[in-house]
């Protein structure tokens, strides 16, 4: 199948689910029309937890009626800080608690936590009393019931639709990553692809959407994604669209979270017209993030620095921007990354302080730099059987989707041992402890790039690297 293939978008149907559950832990979330609560029956077959445990301080006080029913008796229980104890363990039985939303709404849209029409964005771990499966890597059943209309965005592992009930299957990832649910009248549609789907949802808003032209967006940006290397890096993705109807840009925020299974979510002013979406960045850069691993926190050079670099390259290969327009992105982010380099600081003490410290610049394109320098002389090196796409294929087939966090030194090690060179770890003693912003002019020389401002290069057709700058933006397949 070519990395061009259409993309067919299809409502998800109201399948039976067909996975077969052995006896594992089965809980059902019972949602009203409303919203302002929900109710959780967490059943145990043969053998009760000693206790559930909730990872969200703010948990326990929106607990409200919570008993276990076992036997024929039915217990009341109080929450012991973030800690629920079920008093019986042994034998079979169901805790039963309602969680008061009522709350939720007020926050602001960057909480995690928030109201829009009709639906309602949370954190599971708000509602979602589990018990230890650190050891045993347990996974549960989770049935969703749901009012008419309505359908349930997750990051786990959606098995299918029987009537108002969804079920998923959830295991237990990184503790301590993130993850984001919603809950409302909204759809939850397939976006097919070679090597796996995206679950989109687009919730609804004030204004409404243009729905057709958000679709088309988001469809573009996952044909931009598969010309990597011609298939997801990830076999199943939540795509969940937001719209805030504020900001002065199409995108004011995206982000990754990995908690449960691999995300992106999207917060979008809808009132933006369908020619600023798809001129916007912001989809294929968190949408490239799905082609690494996590990446830890303080290495946000390495993570930021790939997404940025393929947010064009992609784009490009897709023909949503010309080759032109890509490489004088480029060029303008190299540029404002430079400007953004203070002396004595290395790249990895900014990359740990970036958020503090605002050092965006510095940060994202020195990352993306360095993979600039890298996939060049991969190309080189190699006479173009290897590139930075071959090599990020050959870690999607050996370690995607990952369960842990690496560090930048791990995973540029890892690259080097994929490629069988020294390429990676070489850039990274480089440049990891320095304090200037990689040195391009070489490598700009070799392929052609002539700058002309802070915003644009011209294009030199008899240089030594022509051929390569020009591969750099061509998928794969040709």
């Amino acid at each position: 199948m070519s990395m061009m293939q259409s993309i067919s978008v299809v409502a998800l149907l109201l399948l039976t689910p067909t996975a077969v559950f052995p006896a594992m832990p089965h809980y059902t979330v019972t949602m009203p029309v409303h919203l302002d609560n929900l109710t959780v029956r967490a059943c145990f077959e043969g053998s009760l937890p000693d206790r559930l445990w909730s990872r969200n301080e703010r948990a326990p006080g929106l607990l409200r009626d919570v008993r276990l029913h076992r036997q024929n008796a039915v217990v009341e229980l109080k929450p012991e800080a973030l800690s629920l104890s079920l008093e019986h363990a042994g034998d079979s039985g169901c805790a039963v608690y309602r969680v008061d939303l009522s709350a939720i709404g007020s926050e602001h849209w960057r909480s995690g936590n928030w109201r829009v029409q009709d639906a309602i964005i949370l954190d599971p771990d708000l509602w979602l009393w589990l018990p230890d499966t650190s050891q045993n890597n347990q996974r549960f059943r989770l049935d969703f019931e749901l009012p008419p209309g309505y359908d349930v965005s997750a990051p786990w592992k959606r098995i299918g639709r029987t009537g108002q009930t969804v079920t998923f299957e959830v295991r237990e990832r990184m503790p301590e990553w993130e993850a984001r649910m919603a809950v409302g009248r909204f759809d939850v549609e397939l976006i097919e692809l070679a090597g796996g789907r995206l679950r989109y949802a687009l919730l609804p808003g004030e204004p409404a959407a243009d729905t057709a032209a958000i679709r088309d967006w988001i469809n573009s940006g996952a044909r931009a994604l598969v010309s990597t290397y011609g298939r997801l890096p990830v076999a199943d993705v939540q795509l969940l669209v937001v719209p805030i109807g504020r900001g002065n840009e199409p995108v004011p925020w995206g982000e990754v979270k990995r908690g449960g299974g691999d995300a992106v979510h999207l917060y979008i002013d809808q009132r933006q017209s369908a020619d600023a979406f798809m001129d916007d960045w912001v989809l294929a850069h968190e949408l490239g993030h799905l082609l690494h691993p996590y990446i830890d926190s303080r290495d946000r050079w390495l993570s930021e620095g790939l997404a940025s670099y393929y947010q064009n390259v992609l784009r490009a290969r897709t023909g949503l921007i010309s080759v032109a327009l890509a490489w004088n992105r480029l060029h303008a982010g190299f540029e404002r990354g430079a400007r953004g380099t203070l002396s004595g600081r290395s790249l990895a003490e900014v990359s740990e302080s970036m958020m503090r410290d605002r050092a965006f610049m510095r940060v994202y394109w020195s990352g993306a730099a360095v993979a600039l320098l890298a996939d060049v002389e991969l190309r080189k090196r190699s006479d173009g059987r290897q590139s930075l796409d071959t090599v990020l294929q050959a870690l999607h087939a050996c370690c995607l989707p990952a369960d842990r966090s690496w560090s930048a030194r791990e995973l540029m090690q890892k690259l080097d041992q994929l490629t069988e060179t020294r390429i990676f770890m070489g850039l990274y003693r480089q440049h990891v402890n320095s304090d200037d912003f990689p040195e391009l002019k070489t490598v700009y020389a070799e392929l052609g790039l002539k700058p002309v401002s802070n915003t644009r290069v011209d294009f030199d057709p008899k240089a030594p690297g022509a051929a390569i700058r020009s591969a750099i933006m061509t998928a794969p397949d040709g």
